[in-house]
């Protein structure tokens, strides 16, 4: 009964359609970022130019109070500076002084804010000189600068002291901006953790295929390895069943053709060699007749060799060799005969007539 060697092989998981909606999602959520960031973008450039003109505003409005108060001299200093202290927008204020440096300045008054930083030295950072340009005329510094979870912009008015010009430093609260940037920084951070997802899970599920098409490819590999030991050993009743994948049904298809190929040239050779040997047998019994021994147990010797159960080639060969005085051999051909067909009384007979002799 014909073997059949059975691999069950499931239609490929579409992989790249897997890695087409990844890339996809990626490319979306890469455009989403891009888009949500220029949106922050825009509204945090919105944000901080209303921010700054509401600054200019307020310092200007201080500036024309505090000059007003100064030259109708009625108001006492810590009362000048109430609208500043009652500013719930203004996180610190303090007053500095210019040293020799143009860009060192002493605090001498602290308005709003911690009180020890009074008679420290502020150093002015800016590549404008921002802080020298407010001992002038009124400069707010566009930079928004952060201390702890504080954001604030810095505004500088110019206050007119009894020897030196002086400058009120204002830190103005700005805590739009900064709500908007933690936004932005937690919606874009929440996208970027969605994309390493995807972009993990993409790459499980292609491993998990790639490791699941490996193991079915060994397979396909161990059952032709497998059937190809069969057919070195001679047994030809075998064959890959063909309904598997496309790919892979090419190679089953192939093997068992060639199988086939080789049944039918099998079969050719054995009926070449069945009429092969048949005529050498009849060849010998006629060279036996004419009394040629030689010639005919060469050919009742060729016979043996491809046809070891044959009583006739056994029988004809120890006819030989008893006609040829070789009675041992052919003691050893009769008994070999005997074995194959033990009711044969002619072969007893020579076996009996040649042990008579020795």
């Amino acid at each position: 009964m014909k073997k059949i060697f059975t691999v069950n092989f499931s239609k490929r998981f579409p992989l790249l359609i897997i890695v087409t909606i990844s890339f996809c999602i990626i490319a979306v959520s890469s455009i989403t970022i891009k888009t949500i960031s220029q949106i922050y973008t825009t509204s945090l450039d919105y944000a901080h130019r209303a921010t700054i003109e509401h600054i200019e505003s307020m310092s200007m409005v201080l500036y024309n109070f505090l000059n007003r108060a100064n030259t109708d001299n009625k108001l006492h200093q810590d009362e000048q500076f109430v609208p500043v202290k009652n500013n719930n927008s203004v996180y610190t204020a303090y007053i500095v002084k210019p040293t020799d440096d143009d860009r060192n300045y002493t605090v001498i008054t602290v308005i709003k804010g911690k009180p020890q930083i009074k008679k420290l030295t502020r150093v002015d950072t800016s590549q404008e000189f921002l802080i020298r340009k407010g001992l002038a005329y009124i400069t707010i510094n566009p930079a928004i600068q952060k201390q702890g979870t504080i954001t604030y912009i810095e505004s500088y008015i110019p206050l007119n002291g009894k020897n030196k010009t002086q400058c009120l430093i204002i830190q103005w609260l700005a805590p739009n901006i900064a709500i908007l940037q933690q936004k932005h920084d937690s919606l874009i951070k929440t996208l970027m953790q969605t994309i390493a997802i995807i972009i993990a899970a993409t790459i499980i599920i292609i491993v998990a295929i790639s490791i699941i098409q490996s193991y079915r490819t060994k397979l396909l590999i161990q059952e032709l390895s497998h059937s190809i030991q069969c057919i070195a050993t001679g047994s030809l009743d075998i064959a890959l069943n063909d309904s598997i994948d496309s790919e892979l049904k090419t190679i089953a298809t192939s093997f068992n053709s060639l199988v086939e190929k080789m049944k039918h040239n099998d079969r050719m050779l054995h009926t070449i060699k069945e009429e092969t040997l048949t005529d050498i047998f009849k060849k010998g019994v006629v060279l036996l007749k004419d009394g040629k021994l030689d010639h005919a147990l060469a050919c009742f010797t060729v016979t043996i060799l491809y046809k070891p159960q044959s009583f006739a080639s056994y029988f004809n060969a120890g006819v030989c060799l008893a006609k040829k005085g070789q009675f041992n051999d052919a003691l050893q051909c009769f008994e070999k005969a005997m074995e194959l067909n033990p009711d044969n009384e002619l072969v007893l007979r020579y076996i009996r007539k040649i042990k008579a002799i020795q």
